[in-house]
């Protein structure tokens, strides 16, 4: 009986939806987040029981079947995305109060979080791809939900067209993985690739399956290049922009961490995954540098930081990646649906005076510098080997250089360190406890010190520290031709 309550959590959105036509009141109240309750607790069952809760659906053959399972991956992100997707419709309320289009607007978002909910406690690359299907199309009709404005209607075509590439590439993928396993079950898939005799014999079609199957969550996390219609759908509802960048750009981040099993055998899609990861996250943090538009910039923070997110993961670190998806999650939300206050606020703080400080060239490498000596200190002196895990060690760098641009940024040094401490404390700690609550369900991924690990790894960090130093030497490119000119690409580049 308790499994059939993953098919209630998985029409909560539609069943919201439908009562809050007949009790308008309901999607303004409190009520709404019985069913985010719902699916953590749930969640803590299955890790106080060790076992996941699973229903079985249909059978179509010995091979194929249909079902939905949560664990503490599907669960713990299952609850990010229907809380979110409780705030936004309690917010949408009043934000198309006097729109004639609201109860389709309302339809199309219980179904695209339905649709979401559904993929993330698929227990099979068949339901999986149907609800990325279903994602995709319910998210489109969001997107086109103004359809008097062309800059939307163009956004949304171009996610269309990107999203179909997607698909493609996922049923390449799926393909290949069903003539290799017999099975696109994940429970079967991460069976058999247990057999190391197995992964050797097969070894080309499983590099070719999961180098598909990188490509399709790519595109679906907006990652370079196919991240440009992201940026461009700011002409949408903004409760569309929040569940959007929130929730469903995570779905091929879920994807790549929920097949981590498979990808832990495939090194060369790791290392695509991070190259890529590590350069989209640079552009689009140069890009948002030169945005003026608040959902703009918004935007290419959300590839950013799928871009980084990517990068744990080909590192092998999926559990920090989970840590990562949630945090963005909520962070973005509030501050998409937040985005006209931030706009005021900015219209009225450039009648405030701006302190110029002097920086010293050599401030933002000395303080880098012992920023990476504490990190790693701490590190050490809690029995850590950075040789065993070296992926590990290229995100404690990133976390030592964003410590140190937050020192660099403050005034108040003291208070800085304080909040330093705190966020180093936090990180670590709900890293170490993902880490242990996903031991069965992500792989903690060593990845050996070879020629082209190497390479990828040295590539990455060039990214951020480039990013550290262009962040901190700003005003100082600024003034130069070569500084000039790549502003005017980058601002252009995000216009485009």
């Amino acid at each position: 009986m308790e499994s059939y309550v993953l098919l209630a959590i998985a029409i909560y959105p539609i069943v919201i939806n439908s009562l809050g036509a007949v009790f308008p009141r309901l999607k303004l109240s409190s009520l709404l987040f019985l069913g985010p309750l719902a699916i953590f607790l749930l969640t803590l069952s299955t890790i106080s029981y060790g076992a996941p809760i699973e229903l079985h659906l249909w059978s179509f053959s010995t091979y194929l079947s249909i079902g939905l399972k949560l664990d503490a991956l599907s669960g713990f992100i299952g609850t990010t995305v229907l809380t979110i997707g409780m705030v936004v419709m309690r917010y949408s309320v009043r934000h198309l109060e006097d729109d004639s289009k609201k109860d389709i607007f309302f339809k199309n978002l219980a179904y695209t979080l339905s649709c979401v909910l559904t993929m993330l406690m698929s227990s099979n690359l068949v339901l999986f791809f149907a609800s990325w299907v279903g994602v995709s199309y319910f998210l489109h009709l969001l997107l086109t939900h103004f359809s008097n404005r062309t800059g939307a209607q163009r956004a949304a075509n171009h996610k269309f067209w990107v999203s179909r590439l997607g698909d493609m590439f996922m049923i390449v993928s799926g393909a290949l993985l069903f003539w290799i396993f017999n099975s696109l079950d994940f429970d079967t898939i991460f069976l058999q690739i247990q057999n190391k005799d197995f992964v050797v014999q097969n070894n080309l079609s499983l590099q070719l399956a999961c180098l598909f199957l990188v490509l399709g969550a790519l595109t679906k996390s907006a990652q370079f290049p196919f991240h440009y219609w992201l940026p461009n759908t700011m002409e949408t509802p903004a409760p569309v922009s929040a569940i959007m960048h929130a929730g469903i750009i995570n779905g091929g981040g879920y994807l790549v961490i929920r097949m981590s099993p498979l990808l832990s055998t495939a090194p060369l899609s790791l290392s695509v995954l991070t190259l890529i990861g590590g350069f989209t996250a640079f552009y689009g943090s140069i890009i948002m540098l030169t945005q003026s538009n608040v959902k703009k910039s918004l935007a290419y923070s959300t590839i950013s930081q799928m871009g980084f997110m990517m990068l744990q993961c080909g590192l092998g670190a999926f559990s920090i990646a989970v840590v990562h998806i949630i945090g963005h999650a909520f962070y973005k939300a509030y501050a998409f649906l937040s985005s006209g206050t931030t706009t005021d606020y900015g219209r009225l703080n450039r009648y405030f005076p701006t302190q110029e400080e002097n920086q010293n060239i050599w401030t933002p490498f000395i303080t880098a510098a012992i920023s990476i000596l504490l990190v790693f200190g701490v590190q050490v002196g809690l029995g850590y080997s950075f040789i065993d895990k070296p992926g590990i060690s290229i995100l404690l760098v990133v976390l030592s250089l964003a410590v140190a641009q937050i020192f660099l940024g403050s005034r108040h040094k003291l208070q800085a360190t304080l909040t330093i401490s705190s966020i180093v404390g936090s990180y670590l700690f709900l890293s170490s406890g993902m880490n242990y609550l996903l031991t069965d369900i992500a792989p903690d991924q060593s990845l050996s010190f070879d020629l082209v690990n190497l390479i990828t790894f040295l590539i990455s960090i060039g990214f951020f520290v480039a990013l550290y130093l262009i962040q901190n030497n700003l005003e100082g490119i600024s003034r130069t031709r070569l500084g000039k000119r790549l502003y005017v690409s980058a601002l252009s580049s995000g216009l485009k």
